[in-house]
C-alpha cells in the first residue's frame, strides 16, 4: 500500500514538473504574449526589436517611463516602439492627448509623429488647442487636425488600443511588452536596458 502511494506521488510530481517545464517553454516562445502584441512584433523589420507601450499622457509614471525609454533608445537604434493609448478617466486631458497622437500618426511623417508624442509627454498643458498646435507646427493643417480629432475612425482606434490592453489583462499603466517580456509599471533604467538588450538579441537571432 505504501509503495503504491509512493509511486502515485512520484508520478504526480513528475506530471507537475512536466507542466512547469511546458509553461516555461511556452513563455520563452512568446505563447503567453497576446495575439495583438505578437502581430506588432511580426510587423517589425528583420533584426529590429519591438516595444509595445500602453500609456496615458497625464500619468506621471508613464511620463517617467517614456523619458527612460527615450534615453535607452539613444544607444539602441534597432528598436520599433508602438504606442497604444489607455487614457484614464481620472485624467481629464488624457483622451484629447491620445487622439492627438493618433492624428499625428495619420497626418505626419513618422519622425514628426514621434516628435508629437514626445511633446505631449513633456507638456504641462494638454488642452485641445495646445495639442492641436503641436501637430500644426510640424506640418499638418488645422482643419485636418480638427477633422481627425472628431472622426469616428480616431475613436475606433482608441477602442482598439483599449481592447488590446484588456486582452493583455492590463492592471495599470504603464504596461510594456519589450519583445515578449512583459513589464508592469514604471521600470528602473537598469531593468529597461536589460529587457531591451534581451529583446534585441532575440530579434537578431530571428526568435523575437
Amino acid at each position: 500500500m505504501r509503495m503504491t502511494m509512493l509511486r502515485t506521488g512520484l508520478a504526480l510530481f513528475a506530471s507537475l514538473a512536466s507542466l512547469a517545464s511546458l509553461a516555461t517553454l511556452l513563455a520563452a516562445c512568446g505563447a503567453s504574449v497576446p495575439a495583438g502584441i505578437r502581430d506588432e512584433m511580426a510587423r517589425s523589420p528583420k533584426d529590429t526589436a519591438t516595444v509595445v507601450v500602453f500609456t496615458d499622457f497625464q500619468c506621471p509614471f508613464c511620463r517617467r517611463t517614456h523619458a527612460k525609454l527615450e534615453e535607452a533608445l539613444e544607444a539602441r537604434p534597432n528598436v520599433r516602439v508602438v504606442v497604444r493609448h489607455v487614457p484614464l478617466r481620472s485624467h481629464p486631458d488624457a483622451r484629447t492627448a491620445a487622439k492627438t497622437a493618433i492624428c499625428a500618426e495619420k497626418l505626419l511623417p513618422p519622425s514628426a509623429a514621434t516628435a508629437t508624442t514626445d511633446a505631449l509627454f513633456r507638456s504641462s498643458d494638454l488642452s485641445e488647442a495646445t495639442c492641436m498646435d503641436f501637430v500644426v507646427k510640424l506640418g499638418a493643417s488645422a482643419d485636418d487636425v480638427r477633422a481627425c480629432l472628431n472622426a469616428p475612425a480616431t475613436e475606433e482606434r482608441l477602442a482598439q488600443d483599449e481592447a488590446l490592453y484588456v486582452a493583455a489583462e492590463g492592471d495599470g499603466v504603464p504596461l510594456l511588452y519589450v519583445g515578449n517580456q512583459r513589464v508592469d509599471g514604471e521600470p528602473s533604467k537598469a531593468a529597461l536596458a536589460a529587457a531591451l538588450d534581451k529583446a534585441g538579441a532575440r530579434a537578431h537571432s530571428g526568435s523575437q
